[in-house]
């Protein structure tokens, strides 16, 4: 019997992930730890390895499908072999006129309207323009009311007419725009950010500190071997786990009655992907070296990237720190990732002058710009706290030395 492979459980509360391409095909030999597929959910993306030797004998899902947790995506097996499905459990037979009710309510039947289209897969596309057919004709049945290629081959199998040629005498103006769907990510992103503008009140606080000896520091440790890949972001991060303990209040989430204050820094780092914006965690930060900190923050950079993080990494966070400084960015308004009470936006180096001893000189500024939920913590306590962190960052060979 052919082994059938499953939709894995992708974290604790995810209950569906979108198969968004195959890797393989029927007839296909794969081996163990091959990849097989890849998967999206809302908060990251994964390529599925088989657990499987043999022949892919059977797709059971096309690209763009939704599909729930455990559902039967692809067969591996021998040449020839059968391929039987889990069977679904069996229909419950109807209550006879009269019988109790359950205490769980009866689910309704709703009938559900024609989707809208919200886009056209790059597949459906070349379908529709190869058969000269409008997708838009299609009743879509991927996720969000998307067009698949199978929809457009029901075109096809129903014998929808060609595409009729653009009316001569005045031609309609060609579109100069495109509508792109949302990625999953994208639409958890947008939700995110959305709810915690609206139910928070947020304010940022920007100060700015002498970088001149972290720089000369970071020289310096460009001569010593495995030390050389520490970078000034690696630096920031460290001196905010040692600086955050001194003001729990920030290490913390607002949970609307009460502060949940950590006892260590748990340090979500904001991460730039192409498939959008992730917030991986360095668990117990405050207990880590600076070497210890530099190696994980790459780890599991590398991990979003690559979409191989493991999904218990993406949440549980006390404290975010976004970095923004290698992109140019002088200054800007980190929003809050939810509860958290904090987050810290790191600025790129500017050159700055002030007055030493009569004389106008100049030295370079990084500037630290803190957004935190007023309603958890005031103003006085969030400056004081940012004037820490820029006092440990002036004086960051003091600050390892404790």
């Amino acid at each position: 019997m052919a082994n059938i492979v499953l939709l894995p459980q992708i974290g604790i509360s995810e209950e569906s992930a979108v198969l968004t391409a195959w890797h393989v095909k029927v007839g296909d030999v794969v081996k163990t730890g091959d990849h097989l597929f890849s998967l999206e959910t809302g908060k990251s993306s994964f390529d599925v390895e088989s657990e499987f030797s043999g022949s892919v004998l059977a797709l059971l899902a096309q690209e763009g499908d939704e599909l729930p947790v455990k559902s039967p995506v692809c067969a591996i097996g021998r040449p020839g072999e059968a391929v039987d499905l889990p069977k679904p459990e069996a229909a419950k037979p109807a209550e006879p006129v009269g019988a109790p009710a359950e205490n769980k309510p009866a689910p309704l039947l709703i009938e559900r309207p024609i989707a809208e289209h919200t886009g056209v897969s790059p597949r459906a596309k070349r379908l529709a323009a190869k058969n000269e057919i409008d997708p838009a004709l299609a009743a879509p049945t991927g996720p969000d009311g998307r067009v698949l290629e199978r929809d457009v081959r029901a075109l096809i199998q129903d014998g929808v007419s060609r595409t009729p040629a653009a009316n001569t005498t005045s031609p309609a103006p060609a579109a100069e725009y495109e509508d792109k769907p949302l990625t999953t990510i994208r639409k958890t992103i947008a939700s995110r950010m959305s709810e915690s503008l609206q139910n928070s009140a947020q304010l940022t606080h920007t100060h700015s500190f002498d970088a001149a000896n972290l720089m000369a520091y970071r020289s310096l440790l460009k001569e010593g071997g495995d030390l050389a890949g520490i970078t000034l972001g690696d630096m920031v991060l460290y001196a905010v786990s040692r600086t955050l303990p001194d003001f729990p209040d920030i290490n913390a989430w607002f949970m609307g009655t009460s502060l949940r204050v950590f006892g260590t820094v748990n340090l979500a780092v904001a991460v730039d992907t192409e498939k959008g914006l992730m917030v991986p965690v360095i668990f117990g930060a405050s207990n880590m070296s600076l070497l210890e900190i530099s190696n994980e923050v790459k780890r599991l950079a590398e991990g979003c990237k690559t979409g191989s993080i493991d999904p218990s990494l993406l949440s549980g966070g006390s404290f975010t720190v976004s970095n923004l400084g290698q992109l140019g960015v002088e200054s800007f308004t980190p929003i809050l990732n939810p509860p958290q009470v904090g987050i810290l936006g790191v600025n790129t180096i500017t050159t700055r002058v002030r007055e030493v001893g009569g004389q106008v000189k100049t030295y370079p500024a990084i500037a630290l710009s803190l957004t935190y939920d007023h309603r958890a913590i005031d103003g006085a306590p969030a400056s004081r706290f940012l004037q820490a962190l820029c006092k440990n960052l002036e004086n960051f060979t003091t600050l390892l030395a404790r």
